[in-house]
């Protein structure tokens, strides 16, 4: 019985954690894509309305809330090799597979992850 109840409260704890993973700040998502200490994707993607200097390294993300579902997103921004092995974009949410002796946790946390990808939702 105390088994059951323990995987009852995992399997509740599991999907209360997915549904918080969805949701996310667009404004906050915004500012890690912007922030040198975040994501950066403005290092290499442009962005609709960015001023100043523009890479044009990477896609523009113009228009990719419409090109791709949520969970798409979700793992471009986690791990892209998952989608495209030989991508130059870094995986943002995962170390796995990566070679770093300075970082031992992953760029962004699934927070982070969460409010990147509500902001590249918005982009359509």
């Amino acid at each position: 019985m105390l088994a059951s109840l323990a995987r009852v409260c995992c399997l509740l704890c599991a999907l209360l954690a997915g549904a918080a993973w969805g949701q996310g700040s667009a404004e906050q998502g915004f500012r890690l894509m912007a922030s040198v200490s975040g994501g950066n994707c403005v290092a290499c993607h442009a962005l609709p309305d960015q001023k100043g200097t523009v890479s044009t390294f990477a896609p523009s993300l113009a228009h990719v809330g419409k090109r791709y579902t949520t969970e798409e997103l979700r793992q471009w921004v986690t791990d892209a090799r998952q989608i495209k092995p030989d991508t130059l974009m870094p995986p943002f949410g995962t170390t796995a597979g990566t070679h770093s002796a300075v970082v031992s946790q992953s760029i962004l946390s699934a927070e982070d992850i969460a409010n990147v990808v509500a902001a590249l939702q918005t982009l359509r």
